[in-house]
Protein backbone atom coordinates (compact mmCIF):
# COMPACT_ATOMS: atom_id res chain seq x y z
CA UNK A 1 0.00 0.00 0.00
CA UNK A 2 1.03 3.48 -0.90
CA UNK A 3 -0.08 6.48 1.51
CA UNK A 4 -0.55 10.03 0.85
CA UNK A 5 -1.49 12.71 3.39
CA UNK A 6 -2.48 16.46 1.62
CA UNK A 7 -3.80 19.08 3.07
CA UNK A 8 -7.89 18.95 1.99
CA UNK A 9 -8.78 22.40 3.04
CA UNK A 10 -8.92 24.56 6.62
CA UNK A 11 -9.04 21.73 9.05
CA UNK A 12 -9.40 18.78 7.48
CA UNK A 13 -6.75 15.98 5.38
CA UNK A 14 -7.09 14.32 2.16
CA UNK A 15 -5.78 10.23 2.69
CA UNK A 16 -4.78 9.35 -0.62
CA UNK A 17 -4.59 5.15 -1.35
CA UNK A 18 -2.77 3.20 -3.71
CA UNK A 19 -3.65 -0.91 -3.65
CA UNK A 20 -4.19 -1.54 -0.06
CA UNK A 21 -4.38 -5.08 0.87
CA UNK A 22 -7.61 -6.18 3.01
CA UNK A 23 -6.38 -6.17 6.05
CA UNK A 24 -4.74 -2.95 5.80
CA UNK A 25 -8.40 -1.31 4.52
CA UNK A 26 -9.42 -2.94 7.75
CA UNK A 27 -7.16 -1.20 10.09
CA UNK A 28 -8.30 2.24 7.89
CA UNK A 29 -11.72 1.50 8.77
CA UNK A 30 -10.98 1.21 12.36
CA UNK A 31 -8.68 4.70 12.67
CA UNK A 32 -11.63 6.71 10.24
CA UNK A 33 -14.73 4.81 11.54
CA UNK A 34 -16.16 3.30 8.33
CA UNK A 35 -18.74 0.64 7.87
CA UNK A 36 -17.56 -2.54 7.43
CA UNK A 37 -19.74 -3.12 4.43
CA UNK A 38 -19.18 -0.23 2.09
CA UNK A 39 -15.18 -0.59 3.14
CA UNK A 40 -16.34 -4.63 1.81
CA UNK A 41 -17.66 -2.58 -1.61
CA UNK A 42 -14.53 -0.27 -1.85
CA UNK A 43 -12.87 -3.58 -2.12
CA UNK A 44 -14.18 -5.20 -4.85
CA UNK A 45 -12.46 -4.39 -8.04
CA UNK A 46 -15.69 -4.54 -10.34
CA UNK A 47 -17.95 -2.32 -8.63
CA UNK A 48 -20.18 0.14 -10.55
CA UNK A 49 -20.34 3.81 -9.65
CA UNK A 50 -22.60 4.32 -6.50
CA UNK A 51 -23.11 6.53 -3.55
CA UNK A 52 -24.34 6.00 0.15
CA UNK A 53 -24.26 7.81 3.26
CA UNK A 54 -23.62 5.59 6.23
CA UNK A 55 -23.47 7.40 10.11
CA UNK A 56 -22.48 10.84 8.54
CA UNK A 57 -20.09 9.17 5.96
CA UNK A 58 -20.33 9.68 2.33
CA UNK A 59 -19.26 6.57 -0.01
CA UNK A 60 -18.50 6.99 -3.32
CA UNK A 61 -17.50 4.74 -6.46
CA UNK A 62 -16.23 6.20 -9.17
CA UNK A 63 -14.75 5.12 -12.46
CA UNK A 64 -12.37 6.70 -14.87
CA UNK A 65 -11.04 5.57 -18.26
CA UNK A 66 -7.84 3.37 -18.26
CA UNK A 67 -8.66 0.57 -21.21
CA UNK A 68 -6.21 -2.22 -20.31
CA UNK A 69 -3.97 -3.21 -23.19
CA UNK A 70 -4.81 -6.32 -25.80
CA UNK A 71 -8.33 -5.73 -25.16
CA UNK A 72 -10.40 -5.26 -28.61
CA UNK A 73 -13.71 -6.05 -26.87
CA UNK A 74 -13.32 -4.72 -23.21
CA UNK A 75 -15.76 -4.98 -21.02
CA UNK A 76 -16.45 -2.18 -18.49
CA UNK A 77 -13.97 -3.46 -15.59
CA UNK A 78 -11.36 -3.59 -18.69
CA UNK A 79 -11.91 -0.15 -20.21
CA UNK A 80 -12.30 1.58 -16.97
CA UNK A 81 -10.81 1.38 -13.44
CA UNK A 82 -12.23 2.07 -10.45
CA UNK A 83 -11.82 4.67 -7.85
CA UNK A 84 -13.24 4.53 -4.45
CA UNK A 85 -14.10 8.34 -2.55
CA UNK A 86 -14.92 8.60 1.81
CA UNK A 87 -15.63 11.59 2.80
CA UNK A 88 -16.85 13.81 5.89
CA UNK A 89 -16.28 17.48 6.84
CA UNK A 90 -12.89 16.51 8.60
CA UNK A 91 -11.54 14.15 6.18
CA UNK A 92 -11.61 12.74 2.46
CA UNK A 93 -9.67 8.93 1.65
CA UNK A 94 -9.44 8.16 -1.70
CA UNK A 95 -8.91 4.61 -2.80
CA UNK A 96 -7.54 3.07 -6.27
CA UNK A 97 -5.53 0.37 -7.45
CA UNK A 98 -3.78 2.20 -10.41
CA UNK A 99 -2.22 5.61 -10.40
CA UNK A 100 -4.33 8.84 -10.69
CA UNK A 101 -2.80 10.98 -13.43
CA UNK A 102 -5.12 13.98 -12.35
CA UNK A 103 -3.95 13.78 -8.46
CA UNK A 104 -1.54 15.83 -9.61
CA UNK A 105 -3.48 18.33 -11.49
CA UNK A 106 -5.54 18.51 -8.33
CA UNK A 107 -3.01 19.26 -6.57
CA UNK A 108 -1.13 21.77 -8.49
CA UNK A 109 -4.87 23.73 -8.40
CA UNK A 110 -4.77 23.67 -4.94
CA UNK A 111 -0.93 25.10 -4.71
CA UNK A 112 -2.38 27.73 -6.63
CA UNK A 113 -6.11 28.32 -5.02
CA UNK A 114 -7.02 26.57 -2.09
CA UNK A 115 -10.14 24.86 -1.98
CA UNK A 116 -12.76 26.03 0.30
CA UNK A 117 -14.47 22.65 2.03
CA UNK A 118 -14.05 18.68 1.49
CA UNK A 119 -17.36 19.14 -1.16
CA UNK A 120 -15.34 21.33 -4.00
CA UNK A 121 -12.55 18.76 -3.77
CA UNK A 122 -14.83 15.53 -4.47
CA UNK A 123 -16.47 17.48 -7.44
CA UNK A 124 -12.66 18.67 -8.71
CA UNK A 125 -12.43 14.48 -8.44
CA UNK A 126 -15.55 13.56 -10.41
CA UNK A 127 -14.42 16.32 -12.63
CA UNK A 128 -11.57 14.60 -13.73
CA UNK A 129 -12.86 11.39 -13.77
CA UNK A 130 -15.21 12.55 -16.58
CA UNK A 131 -12.10 14.59 -18.07
CA UNK A 132 -10.29 10.78 -18.37
CA UNK A 133 -13.61 9.94 -21.20
CA UNK A 134 -12.85 13.03 -23.14
CA UNK A 135 -9.94 12.33 -25.43
CA UNK A 136 -10.63 8.49 -26.36
CA UNK A 137 -14.42 10.47 -27.20
CA UNK A 138 -12.64 12.47 -29.52
CA UNK A 139 -10.55 9.92 -31.31
CA UNK A 140 -13.63 7.68 -31.50
CA UNK A 141 -15.23 10.77 -32.52
CA UNK A 142 -12.88 11.62 -35.72
CA UNK A 143 -12.34 7.39 -36.80
CA UNK A 144 -16.00 7.68 -37.19
CA UNK A 145 -16.06 10.49 -39.12
CA UNK A 146 -12.58 9.08 -41.15
CA UNK A 147 -14.73 6.05 -41.69
CA UNK A 148 -17.79 8.16 -43.19
CA UNK A 149 -15.50 9.34 -45.88
CA UNK A 150 -14.30 6.25 -46.79
CA UNK A 151 -17.57 5.16 -47.44
CA UNK A 152 -18.69 7.85 -49.13
CA UNK A 153 -15.97 7.96 -51.66
CA UNK A 154 -16.44 4.12 -51.92
CA UNK A 155 -12.98 2.99 -50.55
CA UNK A 156 -14.59 0.57 -48.35
CA UNK A 157 -12.61 -2.20 -47.44
CA UNK A 158 -13.68 -6.01 -45.99
CA UNK A 159 -12.81 -5.25 -42.36
CA UNK A 160 -14.99 -1.94 -42.13
CA UNK A 161 -17.91 -3.12 -40.36
CA UNK A 162 -15.68 -5.01 -38.08
CA UNK A 163 -13.64 -2.08 -37.10
CA UNK A 164 -17.23 -0.17 -36.82
CA UNK A 165 -18.68 -2.66 -34.35
CA UNK A 166 -15.25 -1.92 -32.26
CA UNK A 167 -15.90 1.47 -31.89
CA UNK A 168 -19.31 1.38 -31.41
CA UNK A 169 -18.61 -1.06 -28.64
CA UNK A 170 -16.06 1.11 -26.62
CA UNK A 171 -18.43 3.81 -27.00
CA UNK A 172 -21.73 1.74 -25.99
CA UNK A 173 -19.25 0.58 -22.54
CA UNK A 174 -18.11 4.40 -21.73
CA UNK A 175 -21.59 5.34 -22.27
CA UNK A 176 -23.00 2.88 -19.28
CA UNK A 177 -20.26 4.37 -17.03
CA UNK A 178 -21.35 7.37 -17.62
CA UNK A 179 -25.08 7.01 -17.46
CA UNK A 180 -24.07 5.08 -13.56
CA UNK A 181 -22.16 7.89 -12.99
CA UNK A 182 -25.39 10.34 -12.40
CA UNK A 183 -26.04 8.94 -9.35
CA UNK A 184 -22.85 9.94 -7.68
CA UNK A 185 -22.84 13.27 -8.93
CA UNK A 186 -26.37 13.98 -8.33
CA UNK A 187 -25.58 13.51 -4.58
CA UNK A 188 -23.35 16.46 -4.75
CA UNK A 189 -25.34 19.06 -3.10
CA UNK A 190 -22.94 22.48 -3.43
CA UNK A 191 -23.37 25.37 -0.06
CA UNK A 192 -23.87 28.30 -1.87
CA UNK A 193 -19.87 29.36 -2.71
CA UNK A 194 -19.88 25.48 -4.58
CA UNK A 195 -22.38 26.09 -6.90
CA UNK A 196 -20.17 27.12 -9.61
CA UNK A 197 -17.93 24.31 -9.21
CA UNK A 198 -20.84 22.02 -9.11
CA UNK A 199 -22.45 23.36 -12.12
CA UNK A 200 -19.08 23.11 -14.17
CA UNK A 201 -19.22 19.61 -13.07
CA UNK A 202 -22.31 18.78 -14.08
CA UNK A 203 -21.67 20.73 -17.41
CA UNK A 204 -19.22 18.62 -18.08
CA UNK A 205 -20.56 15.64 -17.39
CA UNK A 206 -23.53 16.24 -19.74
CA UNK A 207 -20.83 16.93 -22.18
CA UNK A 208 -19.20 13.51 -21.87
CA UNK A 209 -22.64 12.57 -22.03
CA UNK A 210 -23.41 14.21 -25.41
CA UNK A 211 -20.43 12.90 -26.84
CA UNK A 212 -20.69 9.32 -27.01
CA UNK A 213 -24.40 9.79 -27.58
CA UNK A 214 -23.44 11.19 -30.35
CA UNK A 215 -20.75 8.42 -31.51
CA UNK A 216 -23.05 6.37 -30.94
CA UNK A 217 -25.71 7.42 -33.25
CA UNK A 218 -22.89 8.47 -35.97
CA UNK A 219 -21.47 4.64 -35.56
CA UNK A 220 -25.02 3.43 -36.19
CA UNK A 221 -25.86 4.93 -38.90
CA UNK A 222 -22.31 4.59 -40.41
CA UNK A 223 -22.91 0.85 -40.13
CA UNK A 224 -26.09 0.76 -41.73
CA UNK A 225 -24.70 2.95 -44.51
CA UNK A 226 -22.24 0.59 -45.10
CA UNK A 227 -24.59 -2.69 -45.16
CA UNK A 228 -26.83 -0.12 -48.02
CA UNK A 229 -23.51 0.45 -50.01
CA UNK A 230 -22.35 -2.96 -50.06
CA UNK A 231 -26.32 -4.11 -50.79
CA UNK A 232 -26.22 -1.22 -53.83
CA UNK A 233 -23.00 -2.63 -55.15
CA UNK A 234 -24.52 -6.19 -55.40
CA UNK A 235 -27.45 -5.04 -56.89
CA UNK A 236 -25.40 -3.51 -59.48
CA UNK A 237 -23.62 -6.67 -60.40
CA UNK A 238 -26.80 -8.51 -60.14
CA UNK A 239 -28.17 -6.28 -62.83
CA UNK A 240 -25.62 -6.68 -64.86
CA UNK A 241 -25.23 -9.88 -64.90
CA UNK A 242 -29.20 -9.41 -65.39
CA UNK A 243 -28.98 -7.49 -68.52
CA UNK A 244 -25.83 -10.51 -70.18
CA UNK A 245 -28.47 -13.44 -69.26
CA UNK A 246 -31.37 -11.11 -70.83
CA UNK A 247 -29.00 -10.95 -74.22
CA UNK A 248 -28.03 -14.42 -74.46
CA UNK A 249 -31.15 -16.44 -73.16
CA UNK A 250 -33.11 -16.06 -76.79
CA UNK A 251 -29.72 -16.54 -78.73
CA UNK A 252 -28.97 -19.33 -76.46
CA UNK A 253 -32.53 -20.92 -77.02
CA UNK A 254 -31.58 -20.57 -81.29
CA UNK A 255 -28.49 -21.92 -81.11
CA UNK A 256 -30.03 -24.80 -79.04
CA UNK A 257 -32.73 -25.31 -81.26
CA UNK A 258 -30.48 -25.71 -84.38
CA UNK A 259 -27.86 -27.20 -82.63
CA UNK A 260 -30.43 -30.52 -82.37
CA UNK A 261 -28.94 -31.98 -85.69
CA UNK A 262 -32.23 -33.88 -86.39
CA UNK A 263 -32.12 -36.05 -89.38
CA UNK A 264 -35.51 -34.10 -90.51
CA UNK A 265 -35.06 -30.51 -90.26
CA UNK A 266 -35.83 -28.51 -93.61
CA UNK A 267 -34.22 -25.66 -92.17
CA UNK A 268 -30.71 -27.15 -92.43
CA UNK A 269 -31.04 -27.68 -96.49
CA UNK A 270 -31.47 -24.62 -96.88
CA UNK A 271 -28.66 -22.21 -98.91
CA UNK A 272 -29.19 -19.14 -96.92
CA UNK A 273 -30.31 -21.01 -93.11
CA UNK A 274 -27.19 -19.66 -91.41
CA UNK A 275 -27.15 -16.14 -92.63
CA UNK A 276 -30.89 -15.78 -91.80
CA UNK A 277 -30.51 -17.62 -88.22
CA UNK A 278 -27.74 -14.82 -87.67
CA UNK A 279 -29.94 -11.95 -88.88
CA UNK A 280 -32.55 -13.14 -86.90
CA UNK A 281 -30.14 -12.93 -83.69
CA UNK A 282 -28.73 -9.44 -84.39
CA UNK A 283 -32.36 -8.52 -84.55
CA UNK A 284 -33.38 -10.00 -81.50
CA UNK A 285 -30.18 -8.52 -79.32
CA UNK A 286 -31.15 -4.84 -80.77
CA UNK A 287 -35.15 -5.74 -80.25
CA UNK A 288 -33.76 -6.24 -76.39
CA UNK A 289 -31.65 -3.58 -76.57
CA UNK A 290 -33.72 -0.55 -77.74
CA UNK A 291 -36.95 -2.43 -75.08
CA UNK A 292 -34.28 -1.53 -72.16
CA UNK A 293 -33.39 1.90 -73.21
CA UNK A 294 -37.04 2.32 -73.64
CA UNK A 295 -37.40 1.23 -69.77
CA UNK A 296 -34.38 3.17 -68.85
CA UNK A 297 -32.48 0.05 -67.60
CA UNK A 298 -29.57 0.69 -68.89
Amino acid sequence: MTRNDYPACSGANWIDILNPSKEEMEKLSKEYGLDEHIVRDCMEPEHLPKYELVDDVHFLILRFYAPEEGKPVPTIQELTNKIAIFYTGKFIITIHRKELSFVDDILKKFSVKKYSSITELVVKIIWHALETFSKPGILLSDKVDFYESEIMLRKSSEDQVQTLYLIKHQASVAHKVLMLMAEPINHQHPEKNERSAVQDMRDHYLKMLTLYNQILDDVNNLMSLSMSVSAKRTNEVMRVLTIFSVFFMPLTFIAGVYGMNFKFMPELDHKWSYPAVLFVMALVTVIIYFWFKRKRWI
